[in-house]
């Protein structure tokens, strides 16, 4: 995982450090080494992290050429430039640290490249966000303890239930860990796929995102039970235009009617503590939607947005009872025995996570849309026009065919004549930017409706076919 902050001026690296030993104290697992047990009887030793108080390399760079942050202002571009990135296939063989820490110096703009190469074998997003803010507060010289503090405790599952029933209906649920790749296999797929695709970064306002919320909530048959979230009518809504590009471009192709959501179930006191350390994020399928009755070709521009909304809404409402579904303690704690044998079986055989669609008919959604990446990075005093993560930005890389990640959305920087930061538009505050790779045959019209819809009213585009 690599993340990249733009801060708005250059910060004191010496006092940095001297927060994230702090940091440290609390987190040691970061500062530990990747270690495997011996193999025994032909099987694979277990990985674990190993206690060992080891340096991390924060490394310190000056660009005097650069005029820009070659970043732009999307989220998930391309970020290797700006990171010392970790060696993953390397980490059990060497000696080498789970995380790295890097600061270029802009003097042209005045900003700061602040990057971070974290190990996912050290926890998901949840995780390094925690971290990150520990050192920001401790960097400001803020009491911590208003940051929950972090939960090392492990729950350890027993084997999956052996009868049949019980594999039949919770197995196709997890399709990305369930058909894992070996590497040989996976390499070729993903190259094939980043060579027919096309990469989006579209960006909502809120204003935006609550509109599509506003019509979603009109295509419900009791508006008074909607219960949905932006996130998940956000969805909802790529997915209708996909499946109405698709309808244009390749007519006989079958349309999306099933959405994979990747969930957090932090807080179940069963299985995970609120602030736990590690990765608490499962795959999960939604059950399938099923549109409305078309409307036929010379129905009125009422009648198509009718069908759009009950159409935003059908989706929304999947998406939402699947959550709903996965977050029953009974069934996680049944679904969890499952994932966590495929999980070891992975590793035993050298498998790969499938991230790639599993089926014509599904798209991957991961939202981080919640956790304020921006804010995270904040070494700025209160009161401060830098304060809070205003103006900075936050960058992070990958993005996948059909696997759409959802971020807050980033200021747009404003510059000065001589090329200096010297503010933001902060329009897009509380937005959302989603990043995910079409089949280039329908990525520009695929923009295009979206542009369409956000300047004349959403389902526009659809209501005027």
């Amino acid at each position: 995982m690599e993340g990249v902050w733009v801060l708005p001026t250059f910060i004191d690296v010496k006092r940095y450090n001297e927060a994230l030993s702090k940091a440290l104290s609390i987190f040691p697992p970061v500062a530990g080494r990747l270690r495997k047990f011996p193999d025994t009887d032909g099987v694979r030793g277990s990985i674990y992290i190993q206690l060992t108080n080891s340096g991390i390399p924060v490394s310190v760079m000056d660009d005097y050429e650069a005029t820009r942050v070659t970043l732009d202002n999307a989220i998930v571009p391309t970020t290797e430039e700006w990171t010392d990135s970790i060696p993953a296939t390397e980490l059990l063989e060497n000696d080498e640290p789970l995380l790295r820490v890097r600061f270029i110096k802009i003097h042209k703009t005045g900003q700061m490249a602040y990057s971070f190469a974290w190990s996912h074998a050290l926890g998901d997003g949840s995780t390094v966000n925690l971290f990150l803010r520990y050192i920001s507060h401790f960097y400001r010289g803020v009491d911590i303890s208003s940051l929950p503090r972090p939960s090392f405790k492990k729950v350890f599952f027993p084997a999956p239930p052996s009868d049949a029933s019980s594999a039949e209906n919770l197995l196709p649920l997890m399709k990305h860990i369930r058909d894992a790749k070996p590497i040989e296999e996976l390499i070729p797929a993903m190259m094939h796929s980043q060579a027919t695709t096309t990469p989006l970064n579209i960006v909502f306002s809120l204003p935006q995102m609550e509109t599509l919320v506003k019509r979603a909530i009109a295509g419900t048959p009791d508006p008074s039970l909607a219960a949905f979230s932006k996130i998940d009518v956000l969805v909802g809504y790529l997915v209708f235009v996909y499946n109405t590009v698709l309808a244009e471009v390749r007519p006989d192709s079958e349309a999306i009617d099933t959405v994979v959501n990747t969930i957090d179930y932090r807080g179940n006191p069963k299985f995970a503590p609120p602030a736990s350390f590690g990765n608490c994020a499962i795959t999960f399928t939604c059950p399938s939607f099923t549109p409305p009755q078309p409307v036929p070709k010379a129905a009125g521009i009422h009648e198509r947005q009718q069908y759009f909304e009950r159409s935003l809404a059908a989706i929304a409402q999947s998406i939402r009872a699947g959550t709903v579904q996965v977050r029953n303690p009974a069934f996680l704690g049944q679904y969890l025995l499952f994932h966590n044998d495929l999980c070891r079986r992975c590793y035993q055989d050298g498998l790969y996570q499938y991230l790639l669609p599993a089926t014509p008919r599904e798209i991957t959604f991961n939202s981080s849309y919640l956790l304020s990446w921006r804010k995270a990075a904040d070494f700025y005093e209160s009161g401060s026009k830098y304060a809070d993560g205003r103006m900075t930005s936050f960058h992070t890389n990958a993005i996948l065919e059909r696997y759409i990640r959802i971020f807050p959305a980033n200021p747009i920087p404003i510059f000065d004549k001589d090329g200096r930061l010297y503010d933001c538009d902060m329009t897009l505050d509380g937005g959302a930017e989603v990043a995910f790779s079409l089949d280039s045959s329908m990525a520009d019209l695929f923009k295009g409706k979206v542009e369409l819809d956000m300047k004349h009213g959403f389902g526009h585009s659809f209501a005027k076919l």
